[in-house]
Formats: structure tokens, sequence, C-alpha cells
């Protein structure tokens, strides 16, 4: 089946057949131009639509996890849908079944404020680490207590051939987090604004 330029998804439904179709969904919600992200969750229960976020990425670069994944990125194939018709029509129209490699972008906690001591180096022994992104990263600047999603300091992207391997990564970065010990933090010099 063709899909409308910008009009159509490439999300796939899943094998469950009581998983509503992302198409169906966005169509419900009049959603008709541009990339689109639908979670749904499988309970005991029965699917459950968890999210649609559609129109705007959500400022974080997952490219790389989607690209090694997947096959392919939103950013790029949205513009490939203005911009490239052919490289438009040559993308499948569902995920694969499988994914290729296994991946995950993991939100950096600062558990205190105040002043960083040293560079926020990545943590040693991280096989799937790909790429670190603290913020901050550079010895006097200020180090915000993370509080909510917006106030996360910074990203790691882990990526395997091994689920196992990104697994315990994850968990290892999240006990470094919980213990403080992610960032070396004077906490006696307060955080700036």
């Amino acid at each position: 089946k063709a899909r409308p330029p910008l009009g159509g998804t490439s999300a796939a439904s899943g094998s469950d057949p009581a998983t509503p179709r992302p198409q169906a969904v966005l169509d419900t919600l009049g959603w008709r131009w541009g990339p689109a992200h639908i979670e749904v969750k499988r309970t005991s229960r029965g699917p459950v639509l968890v999210e649609v976020n559609a129109g705007r990425f959500n400022g974080v670069d997952f490219g790389l996890l989607a690209d090694v994944c997947v096959g392919h990125n939103a950013y790029d194939v949205t513009l490939d849908a203005y911009f490239d018709q052919a490289a438009w029509a040559a993308l499948p129209a569902l995920p694969p079944r499988a994914l290729r490699g296994a991946g995950r972008l993991v939100k950096l906690v600062a558990s205190e404020e105040g002043v960083l001591r040293a560079a926020a180096l990545p943590p040693a022994g991280l096989e799937s680490l790909v790429r670190w992104g603290p913020e901050p990263s550079e010895p006097g600047e200020p180090v915000a207590l993370t509080v909510d999603n917006n106030s996360c300091a910074g990203y790691a992207w882990l990526l395997h051939a091994d689920e196992a391997v990104v697994a315990a990564d994850c968990a290892a970065l999240h006990e470094l987090q919980a213990a403080g010990r992610l960032f070396d933090v004077d906490s006696a010099s307060g955080a700036e604004s």
C-alpha cells in the first residue's frame, strides 16, 4: 500500500491483532502531516495507548540509536518525505520485526547540586557506551539537582549487539547516579543560577 507523503506512518502495530494500528490512532486524532511517535504498552488487560507525540521531536538526539537498531531515523525520513520522494518511497512500510541491535538513551541524573570539581568523564567499564553527553561537563560549571525530565544532567547513548550488555551498563549508570558518584560535585559551593 502506498503511503502518502507525510500523511502515513512507518510504525508497526506489532503481531498482536488487538494492538491499535498507529494509522488508525493518527486518523482518529486528525493527524495528517509530519512525523509522529506513538507508544502502546502491552498489559495483561490488553494494549494501552500511552502517548502520541505528533508534530515535534522531543529535542533529544536519538538518530544514532534508530539508525543502528532500526535502519533509519525520524529526522532523515522526514527530510526524505519533503525533499527526496525516491528515498521516501524506498522505506519499508513497517519497521523490522526484530531490531538489528540493542540501544538505550539514558538520561543522566545529578543527585546533588553545587559546582563541578572535575571533568565529568564517562564511567569506565561500560562496554555499550558509544556517546557521553553530560551537562555540565567542565570543572567550575554549576550542577543543578535533577528534579524532572527537563532538568536531567545530560545523556548517555548505549548500543550493543547484546541486549544484556546494554541492560547491565544501564543498571551500572543508575547505580552511580543513585549513589551520587556520576559527578564530582562541591556541594558546599552551592549551584549558581
